[in-house]
Parts: C-alpha cells; structure tokens; sequence
C-alpha cells in the first residue's frame, strides 16, 4: 500500500514515524519549534536558524493539486500516486478579517521574526491575541523593554483553558508591565492606532498572533471544510474520501472541534495513519495533557485543572521542547525514498 503523506509538521513528522513506509512531501527541509522562535525574539544574539530543525522529506516540494479520482498529487516536482492520503499542511494566519490589519499589522510568520527583532527600542508595541502565542509574545517584548499593550477579545487571556490559569498568567503580565485589554473587540488597525471596542490604542507596531485556520489549499482542493479546515470523522477520516485523512491543524471534526496545539497534532498524526494502514477504527479523543507558558522569566504551567508554576513547569516546557527535537531526530534515521520524478 502506497501511502502518501502531505505537510512534515508535528502531524505529518508522528504518521511518518508511525509508518516509516510512507511517502512524506513537504516544501521545506526544516521544520520551526515555535517556542523557540519567542526565544528568538527575546534574545537578538541568537539566529533564526535557533528555531529551526533540519528534517529529511522524501520529496521537497510544494503540493499544487491533488487529483481525488485518480489518486495522485500533483507536486511543483511533479506527480505521485498513493492509495492512502493522509493531509497534514498546518496552518495560516488570516488577517483579512479585521479591516487594516493586512496592511499594518505584521503576521506571525517566520518572515516576519526578523521585523520584529529590528522593531525601534522604546517604542510600543500592540499583540492582537491573547491566547498563548501572544501571552509568550508580550513577556518576550516586555523584558527586551518595550512598551507592550495586549489586547483580548475575551473576558478573559486564553478563555479556552481554565479561569485559574487565566488568572494566573494575567497577574504574571501585569507584574511585568504588560497593559492588557480585555473585552477588546478591534474593529479596525491603522498605521499608529488600533481602534477597539475598548477605546483607541496607540501603538507604534501592531502583531496579529490570532487568526489561525487552516491553509487555503484546503479549500482548493475542494474539500469540505470550516475556516480552511477540513472536516473529518471520530476516526479522522475525510468526509468526502474514505482514502483520505486529516490531522493536525488542517483538520477539524465535522460534530466537535478539535484543538490547533503541537501536542494534538502529533496524536492526531498517530491515530489518522494507523487508520489509514491498518483499517483500525480507532477513536481520536484529543488530549491536552499540559500548557506551560513562559511568560518574562516565569512558567505557568496547566496541569488537567492544576495550575503549577516554578521549577516543575520549566522542566515540562524544555522537555516537550527536547521530545520534539528528539522526534526529529528519529525521523532523521528513518531510511528515506528520495523520491526522483
């Protein structure tokens, strides 16, 4: 059986080490630890290359089209035939969606770290999002001295993990001297100013660390999807293909929500393989194990419904760091096809 897996993220990296038989494309022989990337802009003596892994693919390219009828992806490097497709491409940031933001806001990508770094010292910097890229985001601009606002369209930071943790976290920010704006629906993003339901923000520099759907190719593809995120069973199955699986931040349950996080995607990567190999009907129950964020010099961790904070957390956050790179690294020894087409 020829199985063809599409995008080496978390998702893609775990169904590859699951079936090492598997065909892996991807654009890109590097994969990003985004945590790393916030050490990045943290600390301007380290490279951009700290965040980034080298991973091996059988074939470096980008994926174009995928012909469902004929089983093939089509590849900036040409064609490859599967029986089994699993996609797993990730993500992208959508800024449209908030009037401006395209044009003055600046994105959360690995092209952009570099903007970031080089922002003016002193100056004001606003983070629209205050889940857990932002929260990591003000603590790392915050402790480089810059004047930081972050803005919330919630009631409360991260409103999709427990209120004690939110609590916990928006104390950690306000000791640091981060101005957080709660309830802050932003209507509009201008070149110094965010306009919001809270007021007007003035800002020399406006980060979108929201936004995430899934990658437009998903709905080119003609896939059924939710925000770019393609629909899937319990069992990670697509529902328009019984050949063709989701995982990872590109996929979504048609009757749930599953969540965008590295630890689910490398699960789902798992689970949506073996299905797809072994004809299991194993269930996918995403499972959030733990959060740590760093916030300045601090780690919050969320343990089920404990929030720990200290040594103990520190030590999660660069273990999950050090299993991801070790992930990596097994990858790495993988024999590969080196596809040549």
């Amino acid at each position: 059986m020829k199985v063809v897996i599409l995008g080496g993220g978390f998702a893609g990296i775990s169904a590859k080490l699951s079936y090492p038989n598997s065909i892996l494309i991807d654009e890109n022989d590097f994969v990003v630890n985004t945590p790393k990337l916030v050490e990045v802009i943290e600390n301007v003596d380290l490279e951009i290359s700290h965040a980034l892994i080298h991973r091996k693919v059988d074939l470096k390219a980008k994926v174009l089209k995928v012909d469902f009828k004929e089983k093939e992806v089509i590849t900036t490097e040409g064609k490859v035939k599967f029986d089994k497709l699993i996609i797993s491409l990730g993500y992208e940031q959508d800024l449209s969606k908030i009037k401006g933001a395209e044009k003055y806001a600046i994105g959360f990508t690995i092209q952009n770290i570099e903007k970031i770094r080089k922002f003016r010292e002193g100056s004001t910097v606003t983070i629209l999002g205050g889940g857990a890229l932002g929260i990591e985001l003000a603590g790392a601009l915050k402790k480089r001295g810059f004047n930081v606002n972050l803005i919330e369209a919630e009631k409360r930071l991260v409103p999709y993990l427990s209120s004690n943790f939110s609590t916990e976290v928006q104390k950690a920010l306000e000791e640091l001297g981060v101005n957080i704006i709660l309830n802050g629906k932003v209507d509009e993003v201008k070149e110094n100013e965010v306009i919001t339901s809270q007021g007007v923000i003035k800002t020399d520099y406006t980060i979108f660390s929201a936004g995430f759907s899934g990658p437009k190719i998903i709905k080119e593809l003609g896939l059924t999807n939710k925000n770019n995120r393609m629909l899937v069973d319990e069992y990670l199955r697509s529902v328009d293909y019984d050949f063709v699986y989701g995982a990872g931040d590109c996929a979504n349950f048609k009757n749930g929500f599953i969540p965008q996080s590295a630890q689910v995607a490398s699960q789902a990567g798992s689970v949506a393989i073996k299905n797809a190999v072994e004809d299991d009907n194993i269930v996918f129950k995403p499972n959030q194990k733990a959060i740590v964020l760093k916030v300045g010099d601090e780690y919050i961790g969320l343990f089920k419904d404990s929030v720990i904070k200290g040594a103990l957390s520190k030590l999660v956050k660069i273990y999950a760091i050090n299993s991801f790179e070790n992930k990596i690294s097994r990858l790495n020894t993988l024999p590969f096809h080196y596809l040549q087409i």
